[in-house]
């Protein structure tokens, strides 16, 4: 396997990390094959060598570092929701897709932190999520979570420069991926 890089998150992808968070993922990663950066969810257009250009913080505008931040919380927020709902999964495999979605949320939440400059993802105050005490609440409420984070890269697209609008593509993408995978543990549910 060659090392290929992803442009989205920075990260390197090699032998030893290309099957992480597998479950999130439509099609699967192999070791001659990469269609996936393991740490974001990034799909193969997004992936380049190890010299290619990463994006980075650049001297953005109020507005642009503001979308930034909201984009970032956004992230966090679905994160720490994928946490806990790995807790109360009473699934195996949603416990394992839960956790592994957890992972690829923060790592989004890094990106938007490295674009903007910011010192440190925020601390948000955690919700009650005990009123999705089933796996089918817990499904249907990470789809709208997916929906709505794709909603929110829609909504904000035209607004922030073209680097960052491939930024939002490739998330985009993988939020519609995340949608599908939520339809497809939900008709096995």
């Amino acid at each position: 396997m060659t090392k290929s890089k992803c442009l989205i998150c920075g990260m390197t992808i090699n032998n030893k990390n290309y099957q992480l968070n597998a479950s999130t993922f439509t099609d699967e990663n192999t070791d001659q094959l990469i269609l996936r950066c393991p740490f974001c969810g990034a799909m193969e257009t997004h992936l380049g060598s190890q010299d290619e250009h990463v994006y980075a913080a650049e001297g953005h505008s109020y507005k642009v570092q503001k979308i930034l931040d909201m984009a970032m919380k956004l992230e966090v927020f679905n994160s720490e929701f994928y946490e806990e709902a790995s807790k109360q999964a009473k699934s195996k495999d949603l416990h394992v897709l839960f956790q592994e979605l957890s992972k690829i949320e923060w790592m989004h939440a890094s990106v938007h932190k490295i674009l903007g400059g910011f010192d440190a993802l925020p601390s948000l105050r955690l919700p009650d999520y005990s009123r999705h005490h089933t796996d089918a609440l817990l499904l249907a409420e990470a789809h709208k979570r997916e929906i709505h984070a794709i909603a929110f890269y829609k909504r904000y697209y035209d607004q922030v420069p073209e680097v960052i609008q491939k930024i939002f593509r490739g998330l985009m993408e993988v939020e519609t991926e995340h949608v599908k995978i939520t339809e497809i543990q939900a008709k096995g549910d």
